[in-house]
């Protein structure tokens, strides 16, 4: 079974005997689906449905944020998915069937840093981290419930403009909220449904290099190394993707990442809990209860 992580386009002017699927954007992780062709007819399986033929179309987007697939609205409708959802697909070669499975909560890993002298409930996310938590689209409310424990505020969100930027900045009044201090290494886990980020300290000392506790970084800080390589690209405007669902920033010079081989990059597999799917990003293991 070959997996993939991608978000979800619902376009009322595409095709509804196909599929586009695009697997080549800056943040998407790592994919299993180089055997899905374009032009491979496959059964789009929804549980308890008959399942719809479609038609799998490969394209290519060198500026979007993160992999996506685009479909027409009766085909979506079919899945059982809204747009803007963040969804796994598995892709049975024998069979030749595809099933979405929409993942609700997306998990990240980072080290937390705090910006000192700031007292109104705030926090800075990097672009490429918003969309790896699946919060970069839609972007429609500039804040964000946050919680740890029983504790929980309400976050103004401010965007870096270095697209590439993975930080999370908690200001000193956040963070004493929260009980959260710099440098703390932290499991950051956004809920779609409810749109509420959570804080989980981890144990174990924070990366070689981590800032020390009460540093003040910039706009521009990178506090840990990314797991992905860069190669150099030169861009001089914006662009619109997605039929205009969405805007890159325009930086010079912007380097957009592609995937570095590592031992682990298989996708992890989902964790499903109740009525969620939980994804969990390639440095974490999913606990097994």
């Amino acid at each position: 079974m070959a997996r993939g992580l991608f978000d979800v386009v619902v376009n009322p002017e595409h095709g509804e005997d196909t599929m586009t699927l695009v697997a080549d954007c800056t943040n998407g992780y790592e994919h299993e689906l180089h055997t899905l062709r374009d032009g491979t007819m496959v059964i789009l399986k929804k549980e308890g449905g008959p399942g719809k033929q479609i038609r799998i179309v490969r394209g290519h987007d060198d500026e979007c944020p993160f992999h996506y697939i685009e479909m027409g609205p009766a085909t979506a409708q079919a899945a059982g998915l809204l747009g803007a959802a963040r969804c796994l697909l598995e892709y049975n070669e024998l069979e030749r069937t595809v099933t979405l499975t929409q993942i609700t909560v997306n998990k990240e890993q980072v080290i937390l840093l705090t910006e000192r002298g700031r007292t109104e409930p705030r926090v800075r996310i990097g672009y490429s981290l918003l969309n790896k938590l699946g919060m970069a689209a839609p972007r429609r409310s500039r804040s964000v419930r946050a919680r740890r424990g029983s504790a929980s505020v309400k976050l103004r969100l401010s965007v870096p403009e270095n697209e590439l930027s993975e930080e999370c900045v908690l200001s000193a009044g956040a963070a004493a909220k929260l009980r959260l201090g710099s440098g703390q290494l932290c499991l950051l886990a956004y809920d779609q449904a409810d749109r509420t980020l959570s804080f989980s300290p981890l144990s174990g000392i924070p990366e070689s290099g981590a800032p020390a506790a009460g540093s003040v970084p910039g706009d521009s800080a990178q506090p840990t190394r990314s797991q992905y390589r860069s190669k150099p690209v030169q861009r001089t405007g914006t662009k619109t993707g997605r039929n205009g669902k969405w805007r890159t920033r325009k930086i010079v010079p912007s380097h957009p990442f592609v995937p570095y081989p590592t031992k682990t990059s298989k996708p992890e597999s989902p964790s499903k809990t109740g009525a969620s799917v939980v994804w969990f990003g390639p440095k974490l293991r999913a606990k097994r209860g």
